[in-house]
């Protein structure tokens, strides 16, 4: 299927080499030759965020310039609306429409704004794999978000998937591979599930599970009907797996392995699984966009010694650990070692954030080094990420950029002025947007106000706020009203305050 879409892709959408095409859909068996076929048709494929409303689809849009969409049937009113507001012509100068829909069932019956299931309009050619030069040409176009407000889309090369898929397969463990059975929960959008479930999966000959999104008893039906023996899983999951009561009501003896990613996973809730589900046993590994993902890997032995470690440099991928004055920092094998940014080389490295220099050059050190903003130690011989330099929530394994949600609270117009931190929630382990609002003078006087007034204007807010932004982003961690944001003297919003106040130290 993948040729034939190459071949739809080139000549009968007439789409040239290096066009970008999009597919926006919850996790479906079709992805991957959607996918696959647009890399085969030297094509560069942008995955993007199903939850994304209309207003957040529209920049990506832009920004990688996309000529194709391959969408969802639930998305498809999101979709033609950010085409619209971005000003693209629903129709290829090929006549073809350039909105396509793909969805798991047997098939999708024309929409009455013209859209149809891309499987209409294949045929039985085949595309052969068209020539790239691997270490300049584009396979992939991810999105991540930064601290500037507007998601960044990551540049993958060829070169960066390949060595990236090549990592996951060398670090396999014995965890996944023909004999194995995984089930894909983790979005296909996102780096870690798109390299995992489309690529390196189908290399090591791993039979996948597809479901769409996470649900416990659907997860678990899944695991109990197709004898699952393994899982990419973020902390939420496995939450879910230590506490919920349906849990009980399912044979998930068949799994062994939990590969957890996306979001810093601590000792307290790796125990409370252990202790649940005692055949089940958890790693845990680290990477970025940037980095096709994979950086640092434990195994399952690693992790068993040191709960919550991230675990050691992967092949094909060097690490440093730099302190805020550029030098390397000393390290004690055995010893609790010194904290430092932790940057990366390797021929995995993004080629850089798409129309994006000033962040591209913000983010390279002299010699090819990437610098993650995440600070790291080391201990026993393994890396334990302890925090990080850039101020993202990190929301079930999703970024959230707080400027942008900072942005838009501002144009609401009660909002003087405000600021966004993420307050950690133990009971969900994760972390939730909250936001600290200066309200203007005239809706609300904190001095003066009742309780019942401030509560009115609080859920006023989060109801406003909500309605206009992904699942991902609303105000989980409520709306807390300050009579001034704390900023430093050249205007930075000291969001460190704020995190700290948020969580009881101050």
């Amino acid at each position: 299927m993948a040729g034939q879409i190459a071949y739809f892709l080139r000549n009968i959408l007439k789409l040239q080499a290096g066009d970008r095409v999009g597919i926006i859909s919850p996790n479906s068996t079709l992805y991957s030759s959607v996918l696959l076929g647009a890399v085969r048709a030297g094509c560069v494929c942008v995955t993007l965020n199903p939850i994304y409303s209309a207003e957040e689809l529209e920049h990506p849009v832009v920004d990688s310039d996309l000529k194709v969409i391959f969408t969802n049937p639930s998305v498809l009113g999101s979709v033609r609306k950010a085409w619209s507001m971005s000003k693209r012509s629903f129709q290829l100068p090929s006549g073809q429409n350039s909105i396509w829909l793909i969805d798991d069932s047997d098939w999708v019956l024309p929409q009455s704004t013209g859209e149809r299931d891309f499987r209409s309009a294949l045929t039985s050619d085949e595309l052969p794999v068209v020539p790239v030069t691997p270490e300049e040409d584009l396979a992939f176009i991810v999105y991540s978000s930064g601290t500037s407000g507007k998601p960044k889309g990551v540049m993958l090369t060829h070169k960066n998937m390949i060595y990236g898929t090549h990592t996951f397969a060398q670090v396999s463990c014995g965890e996944f591979g023909p004999h194995h059975t995984a089930i894909a929960v983790l979005p296909f959008f996102h780096i870690f599930g798109l390299n995992f479930f489309n690529l390196t999966a189908f290399m090591c000959g791993t039979r996948i599970v597809v479901v769409p999104r996470f649900d416990i008893e659907v997860f678990c039906a899944a695991v109990q009907r197709f004898r699952v023996s393994m899982s990419i899983v973020v902390p939420p999951i496995l939450l879910a797996l230590a506490r919920h009561p349906a849990v009980k009501k399912y044979d998930l003896s068949t799994l062994k392995v939990g590969l957890s990613g996306a979001a810093p996973l601590g000792p307290e809730l790796c125990e409370e699984v252990q202790k649940r589900l005692p055949g089940f046993i958890i790693s845990q590994g680290y990477g970025l966009s940037e980095t096709a993902p994979v950086a640092l890997r434990a195994t399952t032995e690693h992790h068993r010694k040191n709960l919550g470690c991230a675990g050691k440099v992967v092949p094909h991928i060097q690490i440093r650990l730099v302190n805020t004055d550029g030098v390397d920092v000393a390290h004690n094998q055995g010893k609790d070692g010194n904290p430092g940014e932790i940057w990366i080389r390797g021929p995995a490295v993004m080629k850089g954030y798409l129309n994006n220099q000033s962040a591209t050059k913000e983010c390279m050190a002299d010699g090819g080094w990437f610098k993650t903003g995440d600070i790291a130690i080391i201990k026993n011989g393994v890396f334990f990420i302890v925090d990080r330099m850039k101020e993202l929530i990190k929301y079930k394994g999703f970024q959230v950029s707080p400027a942008e949600l900072e942005d838009m609270l501002l144009t609401h117009p009660k909002v003087q002025d405000c600021a966004v931190v993420g307050v950690y929630a133990k009971e969900e382990a994760t972390e939730l947007p909250r936001a600290y609002v200066v309200p203007k003078a005239d809706a609300l006087n904190l001095k003066s106000s009742s309780q019942q007034d401030q509560d009115r204007l609080r859920q006023e807010i989060l109801t406003w706020f909500n309605s206009q932004v992904a699942n991902h982003k609303k105000l989980r961690g409520s709306v807390e009203f300050i009579a001034e944001v704390p900023k430093s003297s050249s205007g930075k919003i000291l969001r460190r305050l704020l995190r700290d106040r948020a969580n009881g130290k101050t």
